[in-house]
């Protein structure tokens, strides 16, 4: 884990970089959108030769609350806590409604560190306990979290 992020920053993606975001997804190897209603947080590192993403993450609403869906750190990258360090600079972002995720059961213990707990399915909200559902008959190897504020 890097002593310092002084050369990165946690952002609000403005929308004119939207097709950035969606660019730096599919590089990933992901098929997430970069929708203008999603709160898009992305991570840059920054050079003497300009910025470029490293990581990105969108909160999309769901009737009042938050699903935390697509976080995405760069390979080269991943390992070095920046993903905790992005999820612990929007901390406020993700206690102003409720917010929750669908993490592989592999990474429980990233989203635990970063102030997610496991809940059951019938303590969430209506439309996200659907939404899990669905994902969950899709054969997905995926959990329930909801954010809870340390």
């Amino acid at each position: 884990m890097p002593d310092s992020f002084d050369h990165i920053t946690v952002s609000i993606a403005e929308p004119s970089i939207l097709p950035l975001v969606k660019r730096f997804f599919h590089s990933q190897g992901m098929r997430a959108q970069a929708a203008k209603s999603d709160d898009i947080i992305i991570t840059r590192t920054i050079t003497d030769n300009g910025s470029a993403i490293i990581g990105a993450l969108r909160l999309c609403p769901v009737k009042g609350s938050w699903l935390l869906r697509s976080m995405c750190i760069d390979e080269q990258f991943q390992g070095k806590g920046i993903g905790l360090h992005m999820l612990e600079q929007i901390q406020n972002n993700l206690s102003s409604k409720d917010c929750y995720c669908f993490p592989y059961t592999y990474l429980e213990n990233f989203y635990k560190k970063a102030g997610f707990q496991i809940i059951d399915a019938s303590d969430a909200t209506p439309e996200i306990q659907a939404l899990y559902e669905q994902y969950l008959k899709n054969g997905k190897n995926i959990s329930i979290m909801q954010f809870r504020q340390n």
